[in-house]
């Protein structure tokens, strides 16, 4: 009778020492922030022309009206071998305000980014809306749930859309993992992130500010 319950024993005793080692099961979600090339710099030309490059990087992310809008790449792993499903994403507006009208939009020069996995984000809709969309014309939309695993990461990149709004946000990913309930907000570490559309805003190419 005793030798029959060992293995039984040993079985469930490996489980618990592996959640030991590894941690419980989940998934860890990164991202470096808000993209675009299209920025809002709230200080006069002739302020910022002094070190634009500095300027540039620390200006609001702006969506433009020609269809680019700004970015935010979200990186998904399993913490453990155990897949995860994603199941969804939630965004909470904090706060919703007019463009500003000082300032000035300068578009800095950029490359082409990979998006496999993207959704537009309703910002200026109540309750924001997430939705899939194709990455290319022809291709089809992959919508939630999906499964990660500690092998097999996902990116995601939410397309912003705040129409001609200031809008500050974050972003919560839900996921399932061993039958719980997981979760994760990314809020700019406490800052929340930070999208506006041009507005009335005077925009110029990176060169004519230097002029």
């Amino acid at each position: 009778m005793i030798a029959a319950l060992v293995p039984t024993l040993l079985l469930g005793g490996w489980g618990w020492i592996w959640t030991k080692i590894t941690g419980p099961s989940g998934a860890t979600v990164y991202s470096d922030g808000t993209y675009s090339c299209p920025r809002y710099i709230d200080v006069p030309k002739a302020e910022a022309r002094k070190d634009l490059n500095a300027a540039y990087d620390r200006g609001v992310r702006v969506s433009d009206k020609s269809g680019f809008p700004a970015e935010l790449p979200l990186t998904l792993q399993a913490k453990t071998a155990q897949a995860v499903v994603v199941t969804g994403v939630k965004v909470k507006v904090l706060s919703n305000r007019a463009v500003p009208s000082s300032g000035f939009v300068v578009y800095g020069e950029c490359g082409g980014g990979m998006t496999p996995r993207p959704f537009d984000v309703n910002l200026a809709k109540t309750p924001v809306s997430v939705r899939p969309v194709a990455p290319a014309k022809g291709d089809d939309a992959v919508d939630f749930p999906f499964k990660v695993a500690d092998s097999d990461p996902e990116q995601i990149t939410l397309h912003l859309q705040p129409g001609e709004r200031d809008i500050r946000f974050t972003v919560e990913v839900e996921w399932v993992a061993d039958g719980e309930h997981g979760s994760k907000v990314l809020d700019n570490n406490g800052q929340a992130y930070r999208v506006m559309g041009t507005g009335g805003l005077p925009v110029y190419g990176y060169g004519e500010v230097l002029r």
